[in-house]
């Protein structure tokens, strides 16, 4: 029978998260020519890529019980195998319906991944010495980043269509041979009848943790709305190249990164609920000032608004850094549940609220044709995460 030992599973979770981040980053440097291929307008654009949160809604609220019940294996190489479909086909299409259809499964199978990868290493944490969920999304965050200076060095030579369908393909072999080796470790199918999950027992246990879900959310979604229109903004506000259009996202990752790999020494030295307090307010605040600065350059000086628009991001990053892995931890903590059950719950109320802050975000960009006025949404949502810091008291 084969075995894995302890430092080979962290090193075979660390791909996992690491690819992760590449599957779904990949595009996200490129969504100007997306839109421009779909003939939208930021308001439309917007809130089509907003319905990915539809079939996101739908794989929260069963992935957790699908795992529980059948393992991750089965769970992780399905999701992979819809990803790598619909990204090969969404990249290509020119139609608004077509795109729709396949944004829903991409959002399944996304969120689904993200579920069974979470739970297990939530299950690995129980082996693996020093594993934490904070250093997971730290390489997940380092993907990110890898996957955006790739973009940004190849926007100008290889289509839209080869690039995201060439990595996602390549990705998907790394997922498998990764599945593969880490076979032996894997959280398997629970075979007791007493320890199933029924799916009723799983809906009428459905409770809301106001204070992590509140928390999480406006934690998080300067990270989703940095993903959605730094490249945007910065190609259509700024005025500079689709190269450089990338900038502002690898500031901000690279800020993340540091800020997540860096999580144990943080939490050795300050408290975490006054560490997250304290970058939720710098983040935040940092970032409206530089974008104010930034659209406030003179044409003429783009490229000193390039480096402002960069600052910005990188407040944004920091400020985001500790807040999801630190809220997903707290949630799973104070929650009776099965990791994979808790992490889709809280995903449910999360994605559920995205999707219609997605669209305020899209529409007031539209309506006050000021792509800056509408990120000042996320990060005021950033500023506010102070006040749920309080959550993250352990004692």
């Amino acid at each position: 029978m084969r075995t894995i030992s302890p430092k080979s599973e962290y090193r075979q979770l660390q791909i996992l998260f690491f690819v992760f981040a590449i599957f779904i980053m990949a595009w996200v440097p490129r969504f100007p020519e997306v839109k421009a291929n779909l003939g939208l307008s930021n308001g439309q654009f917007g809130t089509l890529i907003s319905t990915g949160t539809l079939g996101a809604l739908a794989s929260l609220f069963l992935t957790g019980h699908i795992v529980h019940k059948f393992g991750t294996k089965i769970v992780i190489l399905a999701n992979t195998v819809l990803i790598t479909l619909a990204f090969i086909s969404i990249v290509q299409t020119k139609s608004p319906t077509l795109f729709l259809a396949l944004n829903v499964a991409l959002g399944w199978g996304i969120s689904g991944y993200h579920i069974a990868a979470n739970a297990q290493a939530f299950h690995s944490m129980e082996r693996v010495k020093d594993l934490t969920i904070s250093r997971l999304h730290g390489i997940w965050a380092l993907g990110a980043l890898c996957t955006a200076i790739i973009s940004g060095l190849v926007v100008d030579h290889i289509g839209l269509a080869l690039h995201v369908g060439g990595i996602t393909f390549a990705m998907a072999l790394i997922v498998f041979a990764s599945i593969y080796k880490l076979s032996p470790v894997l959280m398997k199918a629970n075979e007791e009848k007493e320890g199933h999950l029924p799916l009723r027992t799983l809906i009428t246990s459905f409770r809301v943790d106001w204070l992590i879900s509140g928390g999480l959310l406006c934690a998080v979604f300067l990270e989703f709305s940095a993903g959605d229109w730094s490249a945007i903004f910065t190609k259509e506000r700024i005025g500079v190249s689709a190269s450089l259009a990338a900038l502002p996202y690898i500031c901000f990752t690279v800020a993340l990164i540091a800020g997540r790999l860096g999580a144990n020494r943080i939490a050795k030295r300050f408290q975490l609920h006054h560490t997250v307090r304290f970058l939720a307010l710098v983040g935040g605040f940092g970032f409206i000032a530089f974008i104010a600065l930034a659209v406030n350059i003179p044409g003429e000086h783009k490229y000193w608004a390039l480096v402002a628009t960069c600052v910005a991001f990188a407040f944004a990053g920091a400020g985001s850094s500790l807040m999801a892995p630190t809220f997903y931890t707290a949630g799973n903590r104070r929650s009776p549940l099965p990791s994979a059950v808790t992490v889709g719950q809280l995903g449910v109320v999360n994605s559920g609220a995205i999707f219609i802050l997605k669209a305020c975000v899209a529409w007031t960009a539209q309506f006050t044709g000021s792509l800056a006025i509408a990120l000042m949404i996320p990060a005021l949502m950033l500023v506010a995460t102070a006040y749920f810091a309080r959550v993250l008291k352990t004692d």
